[in-house]
């Protein structure tokens, strides 16, 4: 699941979507306390690497990323201190993101640009169509999406804030980062407005020209799950980076 960080953005060439809508869920033992989310499965994959599930879990108070089953690694962020834990089972340990400074204004010397259509070729959404952006800085093509205007808003939310997190962390980090990788699709992406294609609608599809693709194969609103996928296990090694 480490595998999430520090970018958790990505996208897939244009398909012939589905969403199966399926009702009921995984049950859970008689007596266990639950919490109710909406739930999203994806498809990611990166460069070089097979295709793989992508579950994320979001109510009120927090943003879960994991493998698709209860027991993987998980990314879980709560929403209300934008603190963010990666908690690894093997190593028995947690990586904590928390308290960076908001990022400066974007350099004057990036210039963001967007080009839009509506995906005619994609089915509606909750009533709502399709739209394809291509998402440019400085003239170069960074990235593209496909997203549904006003669809799951408190999952928009999240991945925005949960964006925004990590792109706070990456500004304070500045210094790692190889002068030559500090391209403006790099700056505009990673750091400075990490969330620019969630402003516009839920992603149903994200991609870009290294391999990165992600798609969303279902959601379901109302699930059921175990409580306990929002908190931390006991006697892991806690650490921040750089710190």
């Amino acid at each position: 699941m480490n595998r999430m960080l520090p970018y958790p953005f990505f996208a897939v060439r244009f398909l012939a979507l589905l969403f199966i809508l399926l009702f009921g869920g995984c049950t859970q033992p008689e007596g266990e306390a639950q919490a109710t989310v909406t739930l999203l499965n994806y498809q990611e994959q990166e460069a070089g690497v097979e295709p793989y599930p992508l579950r994320v879990l979001v109510n009120d108070d927090f943003l879960r990323f994991d493998d698709g089953y209860d027991a993987s690694d998980f990314m879980l962020m709560d929403r209300d201190t934008q603190t963010i834990y990666s908690v690894s089972h093997e190593d028995q340990s947690i990586l904590i993101i928390s308290d960076y400074p908001a990022v400066d204004a974007l350099p004057a010397e990036i210039e963001l640009t967007e080009a839009r259509d509506a995906d005619t070729a994609a089915p509606e959404i909750a009533g709502k169509q399709p739209l394809f952006f291509r998402f440019l800085a400085n003239g170069t093509v960074c990235y593209h999406a496909v997203v549904v205007p006003g669809l799951l808003k408190q999952a928009r939310a999240a991945l925005a804030e949960y964006a925004t997190a990590l792109g706070n962390r990456q500004f304070s980090d500045m210094a790692s980062v190889p002068e030559e990788m500090q391209t403006p699709c790099f700056l505009s992406r990673y750091v400075y407005t990490p969330a620019r294609h969630l402003h516009h609608g839920l992603p149903i599809s994200e991609w870009d020209e290294v391999g990165y693709r992600r798609t969303l194969v279902d959601f379901r609103e109302g699930e059921k799950v175990a409580a306990g996928l929002f908190t931390l296990p006991d006697g892991y090694e806690n650490f921040s980076p750089g710190r």
